[in-house]
Parts: C-alpha cells; structure tokens; sequence
C-alpha cells in the first residue's frame, strides 16, 4: 500500500486538519517485477546471441586464413620430394604458414572485440600497408582461378585510422567475393581491380572529414536487382555454401570506423565496391 498524507489549510492559512490517501500498488509492483524479470529475461537472450554471433563470425573469418595454411602445407609436402633444390620454397612456404597462423590468432581477437561492441583499438596505417597484408591470399586464389590482378595507389596518400585487421578482412572479403563471383559466371579475361584513391575529387586536407576510398572492381556479371536489395542482409546468400555474414560484417567494420561501404555497376560489365576510411590527423593538441 502507499499513503500519502497532506495538511488541511483554511483560507486564513490555519491547518485544520489532514488529508490521507491510501493507494493499492500492488498492480504497480507486480508489473515492475514482471519487467525486472523481462530485462534479465533480454540480457540472458542478448549473452547467448553474441556468443552466437561469435562463432559464426569465428568460423567465417578463420577461414581464410586456415585454407591459405593448407594449400601452403600442401605445396610443401609436394616440394619435399623436388630435393634439396626446393629448400628456399619451403623455406617460404613454412614462413607464410607461420604468418597465416598468426593472422588467425589476430582476426580472433579482432572478432572477439569486435562482438563485445567496444571502441577498437585502432592505429595510423598506410594504405599500402593494409594491401600488402592481403596481397598473399588474394594471389594464392587469383593464380587458382586465373585472375588478373591490378593495383592502382594515388600518390601521397595519408595514413588512415582503423583497426587494421578488420579493415584487411574486409578488402579480403571483397576480392575473394568479386573473383569467386567471375568464376562462377565463367567470365572470359577475369580481372580484378583493386585501386586506393583520396575521397571526394582527390582534396589534399587533413582533418576530421578528410578519407581515403577503397575500391575493389571485377568483370563479373554483376548483381541483379533481387539480390542488390538484401545483398548486406545478415545470413542472406545465393551460394550454396555461403553463411551470408562476409558483406553484413564488411558494413558493420567500416560503419564503425565513420566510414560508408556501398556497390555500383561496372562498365560495361561487374560490380564495384567502395568504402571510406577516415584519414589519421595525429595526435590532438592538449586544451590551453
């Protein structure tokens, strides 16, 4: 029960008395455990997503890097039997199963922040940089299904601000997605483009609005009108193996790092995508 008590006052201001209100809440209070017990209810449901959402998004992006660690072990069983000759490839070989291991372990805890919903750490990276650190896999498949590979760089590019190996997943994810999307079309002359450009006409500023575009262009037989409409929709895919995460993730990473990943048609034939990364301007000056 509540009660609420009030002073009488007459009109010469005198109290005269007390006014008392007794009120039933239990109503009230069984509402309020029912929505204590909803919001545990919501919290308990919203623990067992992420962690959902984690081993999805673990099993999308480790394997990249564990098919790129096979077909590396592969080539080396084969080269063990070329003789003492092959030495220097396996030699490579071992190293680049090395680096793919670690990038494992790296996208696991990326995801793993990633899913957690906190601030990424991120750092000044060069373009050229986040290329080289990908240029290994996107060849490994481009030589497996003949692509031709370009890479165009403006000059004087700055350094951007990411999370750089979110942000390598997604130009991976996108190369792997346009020459898979070529072979499957069985496109004659595949190519890939991949060109890193400054965002809005090429302006040489550094600041907060100052970006740097990314794009990843192919000949393919690019994307129709049924599927352009959900193509970032989570678990939305038109491969028959696909998950359906690697383009909903691709917009998440680049959303939260201030940053916009959209899709047009390629002339005369394929699809572009393109997305932004905010420039890196230094260290901000401490307030007088």
């Amino acid at each position: 029960m509540l009660v609420i008590e009030a002073p009488l006052i007459n009109a010469q201001g005198l109290q005269t008395g007390w006014m008392s209100a007794v009120l039933d809440i239990s109503e009230q209070r069984r509402v309020e455990e029912l929505s204590r017990a909803s919001q545990e209810r919501l919290q308990a449901t919203a623990r067992l997503a992420t962690v959902g959402e984690m081993a999805s998004l673990l099993s999308h992006e480790l394997n990249q890097p564990l098919a790129a660690i096979s077909s590396y072990a592969t080539g080396s069983l084969n080269l063990i039997h070329s003789g003492p000759q092959a030495l220097a490839d396996i030699e490579v070989a071992m190293r680049r199963i090395a680096e793919q291991a670690e990038r494992a372990g790296k996208v696991i805890k990326s995801v793993h922040d990633f899913v957690r919903r906190r601030d990424n750490e991120r750092e000044p990276v060069a373009p050229q940089a986040l290329l080289d650190a990908i240029m290994p896999l996107v060849s490994l498949q481009a030589r497996k299904l003949g692509v031709r590979v370009q890479l165009k760089l403006q000059d004087d590019l700055p350094q951007v601000a990411c999370d750089r190996t979110m942000v390598e997943q997604v130009l991976l994810n996108l190369a792997r997605n346009a020459m898979q999307a070529m072979d499957e079309a069985q496109a004659r002359n595949p190519s890939l483009l991949i060109q890193v450009r400054r965002a809005g006409g090429g302006e040489r500023h550094i600041g907060p609005s100052a970006a740097v575009e990314f794009s990843v262009a192919d000949c393919g037989p690019g994307i129709p009108d049924v599927v352009a409409q959900q193509l970032f929709t989570p678990f939305y895919t038109t491969k028959a193996e696909g998950m359906g995460l690697g383009l909903s993730l691709c917009r998440t990473v680049v959303e939260q790092h201030g940053g916009y990943l959209g899709f047009e048609s390629n002339h005369p034939q394929g699809t572009i995508f393109r997305f932004t990364l905010p420039v890196d301007a230094g260290p901000q000056p401490s307030p007088a």
